[in-house]
């Protein structure tokens, strides 16, 4: 772990804003040994923004008349979902009702979520080849 050591002391010794990228680091994923902390945070990130989106779409009740609650929620879970793993390719498979009217709130909210995502994935990756690498 003479890695992860040598990270540690370099963000000790380095000034505060590159302090900060340095603990964000070893939040996120160990300095890169770790593969459950990106799950664990899409998890937190799935969980959040499916709150904040349904706090949005429940707000506009004129949105979705024909839509009970339930479906709504379902609908807001997949699209927190394909945020999260746009590079996937998950928006071919989900309906664009929620979408067809992106408010600027929405469209933050998405852009975000989608870019989280992309930092989360690319960490579980990176734990992942850190994990299973031949030594």
């Amino acid at each position: 772990m003479f890695f992860s050591k040598e990270m540690e002391l370099t963000g000790r010794l380095s000034p505060w804003y590159t302090r900060t990228t340095y603990c964000l680091y070893r939040l996120v994923s160990d300095y890169g040994y770790s593969y459950w902390r990106p799950i664990a945070w899409m998890g937190v990130l799935w969980g959040v923004w499916s709150v904040l989106y349904a706090l949005h779409f429940m707000g506009r009740d004129q949105l979705h008349p024909c839509m009970d609650r339930v479906e709504l929620l379902l609908s807001i879970a997949g699209l927190s979902f394909a945020n999260i793993f746009a590079v996937f390719g998950f928006y071919r498979r989900f309906p664009s009702d929620l979408l067809a009217d992106p408010t600027t709130c929405i469209v933050l909210l998405t852009v975000s979520e989608t870019l989280l995502g992309f930092v989360f994935l690319f960490f579980l990756g990176l734990g992942l080849r850190t994990r299973f690498r031949l030594r």
